[in-house]
């Protein structure tokens, strides 16, 4: 039996239990806080990982529900914060593994099934804030219609703002997501609101009518607005746009070609409280309020603020307002 000299047995032992940069900056890019639980600090893992976890997403939920953050601002600081924590979680691991004495004495939490069991609840909790936000914050929708053309055109992404009615009503101009009454409580509506609680709203010959006011549109170019064509049922959509002013909001609204507009007029009514009157800004394109009466409130699930990921060109990424 051949003897190990016990220089080579030392050093080899040292090597198996030195901590390694790159195993800890793995660990902790794939889950903030595991890497440092492989380097002995559990303490600063699981700091790390509430941190990635909870308090970022918290603070910034604070300011989406009483600052004035708006959904875009919102959500590029919410990315760019776990970004930061992941990237600064990785950094510091990978210094703290090369702190580390070379005869490094694994704790009992060094094993592959704690890391992977820290890892899961780490990510539990931001799984479960995820949710949140997505319930109560802000969320991302698709949508399949050409009724709001040519501002949203079929298959466009948009991020709508579960936060913006909270505190105030919503305003001529916006453009809401609803479900819809007495329709397909399934899915959602998209329209913008025309008139608000206590407004007398009328369509006339294709008019619209605010409080016996007929709004003021302008004609307007289709390489003013980056307007793409779209096709509705294996047709291209024929027509013309306009700039419509209501109140203090502008907005391009399009009429297509060949339509009835009486059959699209609409009596003279009050809008009741807690409730807005909507139309499609595919104004002879949309099934709205023409069809279904003002909608309460209570059926707003939010205001659409961005398309995040446009169907057709991105000259039109950005603020639907």
């Amino acid at each position: 039996m051949t003897d190990v000299p016990s220089s080579t047995l030392s050093e080899s032992t040292s090597k198996q239990k030195r901590r390694l940069p790159w195993v800890a900056a793995l660990l902790s890019l794939l889950m903030p806080g595991v890497g440092h639980a492989y380097c002995g600090n559990l303490a600063r893992g699981l700091a790390v990982g509430l941190l990635y976890g909870v308090a970022i997403p918290a603070v910034l939920g604070l300011l989406a529900y009483y600052g004035p953050a708006s959904t875009v601002l919102f959500g590029f600081f919410m990315v760019a914060a776990t970004i930061g924590v992941v990237v600064a979680a990785t950094v510091d691991a990978g210094r703290l593994a090369r702190r580390t004495r070379p005869d490094y004495q694994p704790k009992v939490y060094n094993r592959p099934s704690i890391y992977l069991l820290l890892g899961v609840l780490i990510q539990g909790s931001s799984i479960g804030y995820a949710l949140h936000v997505r319930g109560s914050l802000f969320e991302a929708f698709r949508v399949p219609a050409a009724s709001e053309y040519p501002n949203i055109v079929p298959e466009d992404r948009i991020l709508v703002d579960k936060t913006a009615y909270r505190q105030t009503a919503p305003s001529r101009g916006d453009t809401v997501l609803f479900k819809p009454p007495n329709e397909n409580w399934h899915g959602h509506y998209i329209k913008r609101v025309v008139a608000v609680a206590g407004d007398t709203v009328e369509m006339k010959d294709g008019d619209l009518y605010v409080n016996g006011e007929k709004l003021p549109r302008r004609a307007i170019a289709r390489s003013d607005i980056n307007a793409a064509p779209v096709e509705v049922n294996g047709q291209v959509l024929e027509g013309d746009f306009f700039l419509e002013e209501n109140g203090r909001r502008k907005y391009t609204i399009f009429l297509a070609a060949a339509e009835s507009q009486a059959a699209l007029d609409y009596a003279a009514v009050v809008v009741p409280a807690h409730h807005c009157f909507v139309l499609g800004d595919n104004r002879n394109r949309s099934r709205d309020s023409r069809h279904f009466g003002p909608i309460s409130y209570a059926t707003i699930a939010g205001r659409a603020d961005y398309v995040y990921w446009p169907a057709d060109t991105w000259m039109r990424f950005g603020s639907l307002h």
